[in-house]
């Protein structure tokens, strides 16, 4: 798998590949290719290439591992499962969140996940699979603040959120509060730790991921979850594998597959199970 990682911040762009495994020895290639031979009609058709658009800052969903410098998350194994499945394999293409969403719209990509919550909007330009998350919105102040306590609360004041994503939708729609955005939700967090906004609204899972791995005491969540949102995988309209994706949705929800992941990344099983 091909991970091609383009970002705004350096300008730069990287290429990270799989290593090849080395070889077991001459005995044991010349088996192989024996074998092959002595078979024409042997299973050796390469499995189709899809090229998967994904975040790479959307903890526990996706993010790059500095260590390893791989991509992991609930939607990296999540996509990985269901091209075994379906059988196809992955060029995984890391970009902006907003780079995605303009990206499935014209076909550039042949699969986009990366939380990506199903709306009107975005289901007139491309396809979604089935739902495959169940998430919403979650507002985030300092510890010590008092005057915040709900969405009610932030008319007027400075709330960060990640740029065209559905938190700005709802801020834009059901707010007047002071909006700012930044191209990565990470940067609003830190700002807020700052000071320099007064609260930072994103989808619950990032939200209360964040409160309870990096800020330590220092941030809370306010007020209920807000919107009744879902994730789905998005394609061009008309792909193809839409309906393969969603069968192979369905089977990893029925034989537990689906919790196994879920369960990895959330620490739980999902409700429905």
């Amino acid at each position: 798998m091909t991970i091609k990682i383009y970002t705004n911040k350096t300008n730069n762009k990287g290429e990270f590949f799989v290593k090849a495994l080395p070889l077991v020895g001459l005995l044991s290639a010349v088996t192989v290719l024996v074998a092959a031979c002595g078979d024409s009609s042997a299973n050796n058709e390469e499995l189709p290439e899809y090229t998967v658009a994904t975040d790479s800052n959307y903890v526990p969903f996706e993010y790059l591992n500095p260590d390893t410098g791989e991509m992991e998350g609930f939607d990296i194994d999540l996509i990985n499962e269901i091209a075994d499945r379906v059988g196809f394999t992955i060029d995984l293409e890391v970009v902006e969140f907003d780079g995605i969403v303009s990206g499935m719209g014209t076909g550039r990509y042949d699969i986009g996940i990366a939380g990506m919550t199903i709306t009107e909007e975005r289901a007139e330009n491309f396809d979604f699979s089935d739902p495959y998350y169940d998430a919403g919105l979650m507002l985030a102040v300092r510890a010590d603040e008092d005057e915040i306590e709900s969405i009610e609360d932030v008319d007027g004041v400075n709330v960060a959120t990640r740029g065209s994503t559905t938190s700005e939708t709802y801020l834009q729609e059901n707010t007047n509060a002071e909006i700012t955005t930044f191209p990565d939700i990470m940067n609003a967090y830190q700002d807020l730790l700052a000071g320099r906004v007064d609260a930072v609204i994103y989808d619950v899972p990032n939200v209360l991921y964040y409160i309870e791995t990096e800020a330590l005491g220092d941030l809370k969540a306010v007020g209920e979850r807000l919107e009744a949102e879902q994730y789905g995988i998005a394609f061009p309209q008309g792909s193809e594998l839409t309906e393969e994706v969603n069968t192979a949705l369905a089977d990893m929800k029925e034989d537990g597959t689906y919790g196994d992941i879920y369960e990895t990344w959330f620490g739980e099983r999902p409700d429905f199970e």
